[in-house]
């Protein structure tokens, strides 16, 4: 027992230790066997908290800084233990994801070529399945590449399969895909580069989608087809295009219409604006936590999911309800502020909400 109580004093001592050459400390203790430390007020906590994690990776231990009663304390904890991931999982996923978006893609050539459309619902399917998985795809590697950048641990890309549209689902082939991460961040800078870099990705990858999908609109005979929301972002390509005089014209009796390789990219923009609501744990739930802190981010949940409702998004409306339930996390640093240059660049992910999301008629 005595040797027990001798090493556990040691490994406080070693952890006191390289809290103190970093902070001023105010009060050290063990608080319910939990290495706690107050800090004194006004002092710089980014950078040197930083440092601390660096340190306690190495002797397999993590940090958390919070802020109570205007009191800021770091609590310091053994890391938990990390699972392995069965890569196989992930391909099985992926192979099925490719046979779902390449039937969809095919309906709907398919569906053209009855019409007249002069297009191959293999080559259709095709081009579906390579702009949606790249879309969906890109999203998840940027999410990955920031997560690896920051020092968080993370998962593949996870792809998931969906129904194609047929018997009335309007189903697109696909869920998208998802990557889990399995360690915090360590700051709300980190959580904001990690929540910004898919959708900024995926954002760019529906445009040049979008964009190359209208040049090869198919023509057709003209019939009672279902007009889709368009995003202003689509206006604005489409506006583009005609400026530059590459916009497809109409042959005479016919009509245009969207080259599954367009709505592969109304699709990554649809997908690109839900993914930026401020709420629960979506990317920008991420952002939101780290500009405006959990209270606002909650109050945003509830915006976000009556504008989902008042546009007919009910299944999402759904999703984002079940996914508030769950608290979030934070980073391990929950103190120190968001960078000047990231408030700024918040500004800029709304502006990309507002070309993206799905409101004209």
């Amino acid at each position: 027992m005595e040797t027990m109580a001798g090493e556990a004093k040691l490994d406080f001592e070693s952890i006191k230790a390289i809290i103190l050459e970093h902070f001023q400390v105010e009060d050290a203790l063990m608080e319910f066997n939990v290495p706690t430390f107050y800090l004194k007020q006004n002092q710089e906590t980014k950078e040197p908290f930083l440092k601390v994690l660096k340190k306690l990776d190495e002797m397999n231990l993590i940090a958390f800084m919070r802020k109570s009663d205007g009191r800021v304390f770091i609590k310091v904890l053994p890391k938990p233990p990390s699972k392995p991931i069965d890569v196989r999982v992930n391909w099985l996923l992926l192979i099925l994801t490719i046979c779902t978006t390449f039937a969809t893609g095919y309906i709907l050539s398919a569906s053209l070529a009855q019409i007249g459309g002069p297009i191959n619902p293999i080559v259709g399917g095709a081009l579906f399945t390579i702009s949606i998985m790249a879309i969906f795809g890109l999203h998840e590697i940027g999410h990955k590449i920031a997560a690896r950048k920051e020092g968080v641990d993370a998962t593949p890309p996870y792809f998931i399969p969906g129904p194609p549209p047929v018997g009335g689902i309007f189903g697109i082939g696909t869920f998208g895909a998802i990557i889990l991460q399995r360690t915090l961040p360590p700051n709300k800078d980190a959580l904001f580069d990690i929540g910004l870099s898919g959708p900024i990705v995926s954002f760019i990858m529906a445009t040049i989608i979008s964009a190359v999908g209208s040049l090869i609109a198919v023509p057709a005979e003209p019939t009672e087809a279902t007009m889709l929301p368009a995003p202003l972002m689509m206006l604005v390509i489409g506006n583009i295009l005609g400026w530059l005089g590459v916009a497809p014209q109409a042959p005479p009796g016919k009509a245009l219409y969207m080259h599954p390789v367009e709505f592969a990219g109304w699709v990554g923009m649809l997908i690109t604006s839900l993914n930026l609501l401020p709420a629960a744990m979506l990317d920008g739930g991420h952002i939101a936590r780290s500009v405006l802190g959990d209270r606002a981010r909650s109050v945003l949940t509830f915006l976000s999911i009556l504008i989902l409702v008042l546009s007919d998004f009910w299944l999402m409306a759904l999703f984002v309800l079940f996914m508030s339930m769950q608290k979030h996390p934070g980073p391990l640093d929950d103190v120190s502020g968001l960078s000047r240059g990231r408030k700024a660049l918040a500004a800029l992910l709304v502006a990309v909400f507002i070309l993206t999301f799905p409101i004209l008629r």
